[in-house]
């Protein structure tokens, strides 16, 4: 994968981009600040920046870090986040927040990332989903020496050209914002992709099936844990 940006200008954006960021596997495994100010709300939960969806007055905030070029990450958005979305985010219960995280290959993760961020806001969520939907043939083109065109053809689906997708990786000021969410993640702990935060505590099991995840948001939400024992007996 090394070949994978074969031009100078590519290549010179990738090195400013991963230089000093702090890179972990993916999907293996508090600082206090003040209250941040986010698109017109305050939430402890959340940090300058942040990519939110779902109602401000949800009573549980659900935050992710994940990366963009991590396999777990692709697995989780693809399988799980729909449902999960359907019954928590869209009915106002549950506020999720996407935090991104470098993990996978550090060059791919980066150039997803700041596609999203350098495309307009509105669309953030849609282009992020795009990416994890199309992970594997990203990974596929890479071994194929292609991921400049993979990038290039997700780039200019979020609506940017060629020249400017190059200019986007040479935004600082962008980057410098992610890996400053990033840190928050690594100052908590974040060892490894997805990681998730229910109202500001670690989910520490790695489970990360929508009903493993349940068992901590049902209660926040002060609603009861179904009684699956009966489901499992049929699944055996």
């Amino acid at each position: 994968m090394t070949d994978s940006f074969k031009t100078d200008s590519f290549r010179r954006a990738f090195i400013v981009g991963v230089a000093a960021l702090t890179l972990v596997a993916c999907g293996s495994n508090e600082t206090t600040s003040s209250t941040p100010t986010v698109g017109g709300s305050t939430s402890e939960y959340l940090l300058p920046n942040d990519h939110v969806t779902g109602s401000p007055d949800a009573p549980v905030t659900l935050v992710e870090y994940a990366s963009v070029a991590c396999s777990a990450c692709a697995g989780w958005h693809n399988q799980v986040y729909p449902e999960f979305k359907k019954k928590y985010v869209d009915t106002g219960k549950v506020r999720y927040v996407f935090r991104e995280y470098v993990t996978g290959v550090p060059e791919y993760a980066d150039a997803g990332f700041m596609i999203a961020l350098c495309a307009p806001e509105e669309n953030y969520f849609k282009n992020i989903s795009f990416q994890f939907k199309r992970f594997s043939q990203i990974m596929k083109m890479g071994q194929q020496g292609k991921a400049r065109d993979a990038y290039i053809g997700i780039a200019k689906s979020a609506g940017l050209s060629e020249d400017e997708f190059v200019t986007c990786l040479q935004n600082t000021t962008l980057r410098d914002e992610y890996k400053a969410k990033m840190q928050t993640g690594v100052d908590m702990g974040v060892g490894s992709t997805p990681a998730f935060f229910i109202n500001g505590e670690r989910y520490k099991s790695k489970d990360s099936r929508l009903e493993a995840l349940e068992e901590v948001i049902l209660p926040a939400l002060g609603e009861p844990i179904p009684d699956r024992s009966e489901d499992a007996e049929k699944a055996e």
